[in-house]
C-alpha cells in the first residue's frame, strides 16, 4: 500500500512540476516590496502574471492556463509562428530535421511588475557570465552552463531528435550540433539549454559561440541562480 501511494503522490507531482516552480533571488534588493512576475508576449494588449516574487527574495511560479495568452480583441493576438522559430538554436535549411507542426512563440523576458509598472528583468541561468552573454551575444562571450527560457506551444508536443548546422561570421566558420529533448504542455513552458562546448573566435570579428547545445525540459530546479537586473 506504501508503495503504491507513493507512486501515485510521484505521478501527481509530475504533472505538476512543468506548471509551477520555486527560487530564490540571488540579488534582492534590501527592504524590498511584493512584485509579480509577468510575460508580455509580443502582440497581446496586456501582461500575463506567471508568479510573484516575496518580500524575502523567493520566486513563486504558477504558469497560468494556455488561454491567459489569448485575448478578446481579434486585432491584439500574441504573435506566434512555426515552432522552429521558438527555439534559440535551430538547424534550418540544413540538415534540417522534420519540426512539429505547431505553432509556438519564445517570450522573454521575464519582468518584474510593480505599482503598474515593469521595475526589472530575471536572468535564469547557471553561471552569472550567461546573463552578460545573453544580453549582449555579439560582444560577450558564452561559457559552458545552462541558461533557461519560457516558450509558448499551441498544443502539446514532443521533439526528441538531433541535428547539425555551419554557421559562418565573415571567413570564419562554426560547425555546431543541437540536441533536442522536449516533451511540452499546451501553454507555457519553462526549457534549458545547456552548452557544452563553445567554439573560439577571433575576437576582432565577434564572441564565442556555442557549438553543441542541449534543448530539454527543466527536470529540477536545483543549480539554476535566478539574477534580477533592475531598472
Amino acid at each position: 500500500m506504501k508503495s503504491i501511494i507513493t507512486l501515485l503522490v510521484l505521478s501527481l507531482f509530475a504533472l505538476g512540476h512543468s506548471q509551477t516552480l520555486t527560487g530564490k533571488l540571488e540579488n534582492p534588493l534590501q527592504n524590498m516590496p511584493e512584485m509579480d512576475i509577468v510575460l508580455w508576449p509580443l502582440g497581446l494588449d496586456n501582461a500575463v502574471t506567471i508568479g510573484k516574487l516575496t518580500a524575502n527574495g523567493t520566486l513563486e511560479f504558477n504558469f497560468p492556463e494556455k488561454e491567459a495568452f489569448q485575448s478578446a480583441n481579434a486585432e491584439k493576438q500574441m504573435v506566434a509562428d512555426d515552432f522552429k522559430y521558438a527555439l534559440r538554436f535551430n538547424c534550418i535549411g540544413q540538415d534540417e530535421p522534420e519540426y512539429p507542426n505547431v505553432m509556438a512563440t519564445n517570450i522573454s523576458p521575464i519582468s518584474l511588475w510593480y505599482k503598474e509598472r515593469f521595475v526589472g528583468v530575471l536572468f535564469p541561468v547557471t553561471d552569472e557570465a550567461l546573463m552578460h552573454w545573453l544580453e549582449d551575444e555579439a560582444y560577450n562571450n558564452p561559457v559552458e552552463g545552462t541558461f533557461y527560457d519560457m516558450v509558448y506551444v499551441a498544443e502539446a508536443t514532443t521533439f526528441k531528435t538531433e541535428c547539425a548546422t555551419t554557421l559562418q561570421f565573415s571567413e570564419e566558420t562554426v560547425n555546431a550540433s543541437y540536441d533536442y529533448q522536449l516533451e511540452l504542455e499546451a501553454g507555457l513552458n519553462f526549457i534549458a539549454y545547456t552548452i557544452e562546448d563553445i567554439h573560439k573566435m577571433n575576437s576582432k570579428v565577434t564572441s564565442n559561440k556555442p557549438s553543441k547545445v542541449v534543448v530539454k525540459n527543466v527536470q529540477a530546479e536545483d543549480g539554476i541562480k535566478w539574477i534580477a537586473k533592475y531598472f
